[in-house]
């Protein structure tokens, strides 16, 4: 098993869950992620990203002064995840606590900007990113603790 919880659900209302093979077909496309951290009041704060799923954990690109990081994950880890795509009702959630790296991020930062922008404008913008003083980036892992997966019964 890939996850310390697993949370698959019922087949209930026409969904069924995704096979690993196809959450990680499902996950491995470019399409948005949305995270969920939590304020220091205690509201959710959520945040559109590109992310990564190597079939374990989800990583995400970050400014380390971004809010939802400098001052969200560092007080308080909790990170959830929601990837969907409403035309066929295929959703993932996931849940966990999140790690922040500042150290030895070049490769998967690498692999994202590929998955989103194609080998060629990811080696120009990852030399970008290496070379501009302004960006503090950092990378975001979260290997989840619960994941949940659906689509619709009929679909293929």
């Amino acid at each position: 098993m890939r996850y310390s919880k697993v949370r698959y659900g019922t087949r209930l209302r026409g969904r069924q869950p995704l096979t690993p093979e196809k959450l990680d077909e499902f996950l491995a496309e470019p399409r948005n992620c949305v995270l969920g951290t939590t304020n220091s009041d205690g509201s959710s704060q959520l945040t559109p990203v590109g992310f990564l799923w190597d079939g374990t954990a989800f990583y995400v690109i970050a400014d380390k002064a971004r809010h939802w990081v400098k001052n969200n994950l560092r007080r308080d880890p909790r990170l959830s995840v929601v990837v969907d795509q409403g035309d066929d009702y295929r959703a993932v959630v996931a849940k966990g606590r999140a790690e922040i790296r500042d150290e030895s991020i070049w490769d998967m930062t690498g692999k994202i900007l590929v998955k989103y922008f194609g080998e060629e404008s990811a080696a120009t913008l990852l030399d970008d990113l290496k070379r501009d003083q302004n960006q503090n980036p950092v990378l975001v892992v979260m290997k989840p603790d619960q994941l949940q997966s659906w689509a619709r019964a009929d679909a293929e």
